[in-house]
């Protein structure tokens, strides 16, 4: 029995020193923040290398006659995306650039490589930044027809096209005044809403599964049911009655009521997905928005850390009184209640606003 307790605490000791090894050789000083970065980091390292092969556009992504799961567009979207015109070549823009966007990130958030490799740290992070816009300007180039269309679904995209440029531009600008701490939380901010896709395609596919048979149904051109090339002729016209027009010639835009069902045939599978797209990226959009900010008071140790080493790079630097590290809304509270107060004290205004300022200065 005692050597059965005396093996199991050897045992420990080993994994918790091999634990503790493993979390330091990556650069963090926990294995709790270890841990966080795990899941968030190598997941979106994950999905990115798992969509690499989509970077073969017509040979994997919209490959004719084809549709592989998980190895192509959705059904019926390369309809859009093979039609020589915005739709493709936005979708083209957005591939090529968030793939290569999301694997080259990854080494963003190795705090080795940011604390040993500066100069490959800030390199990495305008090339991550460029191919982030392009991925941007082509998802909204895609985003008409993606999906069916819906208003919510672009809306939602619009938003998360909006959103993504101003924190990495509130993370460049902290960053360019030393505040290393607020330039983590804005980037983390910004690849948190970015990644919000992932979360979007596994709501989409969850709630896709649960209105099917529902009595859910849309519109949809006979072009499109036969864009895919995968279902023949008579089934469509089997299928679909109306479609008869769109193949003899008599009303090549026909279109058709086609019912949401993912189990069912490939365009229908096509309306199930998009029924649920628009609900599917707010929420996604909804949970990650506060996901973040979770995860930033989550790791405090770490912000702390940072706002430290910012102070020091500010007082090496000789700044007189460093720069402040609080984000941007709580700079625009502070100096709104700064200027109420010296209305107030209309009388001694040089005076409060000195010591306002003296007071701001020690807190910090």
């Amino acid at each position: 029995m005692m050597r059965t307790a005396a093996f199991y605490n050897q045992a420990t000791k080993a994994l918790a020193a091999s634990w503790q090894r493993l979390h330091r050789l990556v650069g963090f000083r926990n294995g709790y923040d270890f841990v966080l970065w795990c899941i968030f980091a190598l997941g979106l390292l994950g999905f990115a290398i798992s969509r690499a092969p989509y970077l073969d556009y017509y040979g994997v992504f919209c490959k004719p006659n084809s549709l592989t799961t998980n190895l192509h567009a959705a059904p019926g979207e390369c309809y859009f995306f093979l039609n020589g015109g915005r739709e493709q070549i936005g979708m083209m823009l957005h591939l090529y650039g968030i793939i290569p966007c999301c694997i080259l990130l990854f080494f963003q958030f190795v705090p080795v490589i940011r604390q040993k490799a500066i100069l490959f740290h800030r390199i990495n992070g305008y090339v991550v930044t460029i191919l982030m816009a392009v991925a941007l300007v082509g998802g909204l180039m895609a985003v008409n027809n993606s999906f069916g269309g819906d208003m919510s679904f672009q809306v939602a995209n619009v938003l998360l096209g909006a959103s993504i440029p101003i924190c990495l531009s509130l993370a460049m600008i902290n960053i360019k005044r030393l505040q290393i701490d607020q330039h983590r939380a804005w980037m983390l901010r910004t690849w948190f809403l970015a990644a919000s896709i992932i979360t979007m395609r596994i709501i989409q596919n969850i709630a896709s599964r649960a209105i099917s048979g529902q009595g859910y149904a849309a519109i949809r051109p006979c072009a499109q049911i036969d864009s895919d090339g995968v279902l023949p002729k008579s089934m469509i016209e089997h299928s679909w009655p109306q479609c008869a027009a769109y193949f003899t010639g008599a009303r090549p835009d026909q279109q058709v009521l086609v019912r949401a069902d993912y189990y069912g045939l490939p365009i229908e599978i096509n309306v199930a997905i998009s029924i649920v797209s628009g609900a599917s990226a707010f929420t996604a959009l909804f949970l990650h928005a506060i996901g973040v900010e979770l995860y930033l008071n989550l790791t405090p140790a770490e912000s702390e850390r940072l706002r430290q080493a910012s102070s020091r790079k500010q007082s090496a630097l000789g700044l007189r009184r460093p720069a402040r590290t609080e984000s941007a809304i709580d700079q625009f509270e502070a100096s709104h209640k700064t200027s109420s107060h010296v209305d107030e004290k209309e009388g001694v205004g040089s005076d409060v606003l000195s010591e306002t300022s003296s007071e701001v200065g020690a807190h910090e």
